[in-house]
């Protein structure tokens, strides 16, 4: 796998205006979107210059949707928008080679999304994911997935949990274990969301164990840093703090830098916690390094909030605003309420440090006005979140429920076919001992009728022999014991040919049982011919063409009772 370095030795290589180079600014702008966004948005950029140029037409839809997703990347969402529905409006299925199809717009639904247009968002995922289901690819989860955090976003926590377990759905009949991980740690997330933290670690437990299978590093440390934070809210530190320097390894190890500003955002919280600022400083000023350099301004803001609140804690309140300010003004221009409300909470008290009063009133003014409002949307959210957790525990508890009796009634099943085998065995092996008999009988009288032909007695035994090979007693024992595995077999022969006459349906039973024509013969003591011919008689009246199989045609006929 290249990384960014590698990628530019590569472009280095190449000329400059053909249609190799446009192949891979595509390729690598959009490889380390995550990664390098800014790096990424340059590649992008220079490709829809060449593809203009070189008038690819495939090639200018592309470089759009690149350029979109980096934008995203780096939260410049009109950008991401302008640049998606370019792409959508460029997209020729019916022309290009590889058309974009759902992409751009499912990328445009992510768009929405976070400018928090849920409803016009979920229109573009319906759109998205029927454009994939019509096409055969492989999106169905990932599309699932995003309406499901939308849910979230809406508080509909049953929704949100529907479309995460349609999604999970979709992934049981595939072999497809890396998209199974990331269903569930979306499943986790939801759960963590609610506050329910013993479902949540569950989920992100059982992705994890898939993801070490797998050796996927890329997906393996955002299950872990997620069970760091659930340790961290249960108050156990020392597993959180080692689950959090295990994320941060892993996303280091495959340049993940979103994820590792996040990771050491989450160690400078629980350093200072922990009463470690100067810790704190140095994970805070790492976060803010690397959410500069690719535009993450969610970490950027609240890792400058954690350096103010480290700074104050050491009694530097001086520098501690100047953080502050930075994040304020951050957090209050990208709407993110929640970090601009705590930032002016801390920069009151840090002007209140300072002595510097008048600010400190302006700033509590301003952080009381901000809390309120953020408080009344947090009662609503916890009177939906305990609705929720009931109708999601009701849910689950029929989820299981459902599964336990579809378990028992795999179980049951298993053990009719189990039953029924056996007992099938039991009949052939049935059949195959009366043949046997009546061969032995059969035999015995023809070595001894030369020897004893004229003799009264002989005859006598003779025909106790003809009695006993031909009693329908044994015909009767091995009859009903073929009812019992076969049911209603024999009736419903009779009712629906009753021109066959009884030897035609004994022979029928055992050609049900598929033996072999010499056996039967046998066993109703009648030629091997004269079983022929009842065969063909037996086809007749069943009007089978000469093409059908007698065997499968009567194996149909009846059922197990």
């Amino acid at each position: 796998m290249l990384n960014i370095e590698q990628s530019k030795q590569e472009l280095a290589k190449a000329a400059s205006w053909n249609e190799d180079r446009l192949r891979l600014l595509l390729l690598y702008s959009k490889e380390f979107y995550r990664q390098d966004p800014r790096q990424a948005e340059i590649w992008a950029k220079e490709a829809l210059m060449l593809a203009k140029k070189l008038k690819n037409k495939e090639g200018i839809a592309r470089a759009h949707y690149n350029i979109g997703a980096t934008a995203f990347q780096q939260a410049k969402y009109e950008l991401a928008e302008t640049s998606f529905k370019k792409a959508i409006e460029l997209d020729k299925p019916n022309e290009f080679l590889n058309p974009l199809l759902e992409g751009p717009i499912f990328s445009l639904g992510l768009v929405y999304s976070k400018q928090g247009r849920l409803q016009e968002a979920f229109e573009l995922y319906e759109r998205s994911l029927a454009l994939s289901k019509e096409h055969g690819r492989n999106s169905e989860v990932s599309i699932l997935c995003a309406m499901g955090n939308a849910a979230i976003e809406l508080a509909d926590y049953p929704r949100a949990l529907k479309y995460l377990y349609d999604s999970l759905a979709i992934l049981d009949g595939a072999d497809d274990p890396l998209s199974r991980s990331i269903v569930l740690i979306n499943i986790g997330g939801l759960y963590l969301e609610i506050q329910d933290l013993d479902k949540a670690d569950s989920f992100f437990e059982r992705s994890t164990v898939i993801k070490r299978e797998l050796g996927d590093h890329f997906g393996l440390f955002n299950a872990i840093h997620n069970r760091g934070i659930i340790a961290y809210k249960r108050g156990d530190k020392g597993t959180a703090e080692s689950l959090f320097a295990e994320a941060l390894d892993l996303a280091e190890s495959v340049n993940r830098r979103d994820a590792g500003g996040y990771i050491l955002e989450s160690l400078g919280n629980l350093k200072l916690d922990e009463g470690h600022p100067k810790e704190a400083l140095t994970f805070y000023s790492n976060a803010i390094e690397v959410a500069k350099s690719i535009d993450l301004k969610t970490v950027w803001c609240a890792s400058l909030i954690g350096l103010g609140k480290a700074h104050l804690s050491q009694k530097r309140p001086s520098e501690a605003v100047e953080a502050l300010l930075e994040s304020l003004d951050i957090s209050a221009d990208s709407g993110m309420q929640k970090l601009e409300c705590e930032c002016l909470g801390v920069l009151a008290q840090s002007y209140e440090a300072e002595g510097k009063l008048n600010d400190a009133v302006q700033y509590y003014s301003r952080f009381i006005a901000l809390n309120a409002v953020i408080n009344s949307q947090e009662r609503q959210r916890a009177i939906v979140e305990v609705q929720a957790r009931v109708e999601i525990d009701k849910a689950d508890r029929e989820r299981a429920r459902m599964e336990h009796i579809a378990k028992d009634a795999n179980d049951r099943a298993e053990l009719l076919r189990t039953e029924t085998e056996r007992q099938s065995k039991e009949l052939t092996t049935l059949a195959l001992q009366l043949v046997e008999k009546n061969e032995f009988l059969c035999n015995l009288k023809e070595e001894i009728e030369p020897a004893i032909k004229s003799a009264k007695k002989a005859k006598a035994i003779g025909r106790r022999i003809d009695d006993h090979i031909k009693s329908d007693r044994d015909w009767e024992t091995f009859e009903n014991q073929f009812n019992q595995v076969h049911g209603a077999f024999l009736r419903e022969l009779s009712k629906r040919y009753p021109s066959l006459t009884p030897t035609e349906r004994k022979i029928a039973v055992l050609i049900r049982l598929n033996l072999p024509t010499k056996a039967m013969a046998n066993l109703l003591c009648l030629s091997s011919r004269t079983v022929e011919n009842h065969r063909q008689s037996i086809r007749k009246k069943l009007k089978l063409t000469a093409e059908s199989n007698l065997v499968t045609f009567l194996t149909s006929l009846g059922g197990i009772e």
